[in-house]
């Protein structure tokens, strides 16, 4: 998945963005994708019985990501081709000539890009994954929100679902005043910075897209564009232990 702004002024003119009508807020049970740079700055001590517990958001996704295995077998290193919700390296992405010719059309500018693996079920059972990008500001990104994937009734297509909001700060102030939810605080990179700057628009994105495998989804959107496509993939079996025959 690639997401972009369409940094075009007449573009964004083309619709009225009202802060009264904004309504932003982070899905219940949202994760945030692991990455392999998390292991330059886990408490190595994490590993031994009586160290202090992992940070919340490590916490909670201990056993499904790259993060230590509070176990007597001490610390795991990510496995990147079992690990679920595990952004992979670009080598793994197809989308690489794209966000290329993104960049070079000019008026647009890639926020965000990932490529990760994971399991899908029915609507309800879906897991919100954290979207993050763009310049920062104080407490805040240009890019925030989430998406979540999921099967349709007939479980024949997978449902992709985009909650995105994109920040324009600086400047007069449009459309009222402008308020963003606070990203929850097992999220936040840089605690305690000061508070970002005036905030002067706010464009949300909010789309649905029914997936095939192997389709190539373009999602459009007067300030933003998103680009998406999923392959089946099956999780190959674990390897064995060195105890394991």
């Amino acid at each position: 998945m690639t997401i972009f702004s369409n940094e075009s002024g007449a573009d964004r003119e083309r619709e009225f963005w009202n802060a009264e009508n904004s309504d932003l807020s982070y899905p219940p049970d949202m994760i945030r994708l692991g990455r392999l740079t998390d292991l330059l700055f886990l408490d190595w001590s994490a590993s031994e019985p009586d160290s202090e517990p992992l940070a919340p958001e490590l916490e909670r996704l201990r056993g499904t990501g790259p993060f230590p295995a509070r176990e007597a077998s001490g610390f795991r290193f990510p496995d990147l081709q079992r690990d679920p919700f595990l952004e992979l390296p670009a080598a793994y992405s197809d989308f690489r000539q794209t966000n290329q010719a993104i960049e070079q059309a000019g008026q647009y500018r890639v926020l965000y890009d990932a490529v990760w693996r994971q399991p899908v079920g029915d609507e309800g059972t879906e897991t919100p994954v954290l979207v993050v990008g763009g310049g920062r500001y104080g407490d805040f990104t240009e890019l925030q929100g989430s998406v979540t994937l999921y099967f349709n009734a007939n479980r024949d297509r997978v449902i992709f679902n985009a909650d995105l909001w994109l920040v324009e700060f600086g400047g007069a102030t449009n459309g009222g005043e402008w308020l963003l939810p606070p990203l929850p605080e097992e999220f936040r990179e840089n605690a305690g910075i000061s508070a970002a700057a005036a905030i002067s628009r706010v464009f949300t994105m909010r789309q649905q897209r029914e997936l095939r495998s192997g389709e190539f989804h373009y999602l459009d959107h007067p300030a933003l564009g998103i680009v998406v496509q999923i392959t089946p993939y099956d999780r190959p079996p674990p390897e064995p232990t060195e105890n394991q025959p």
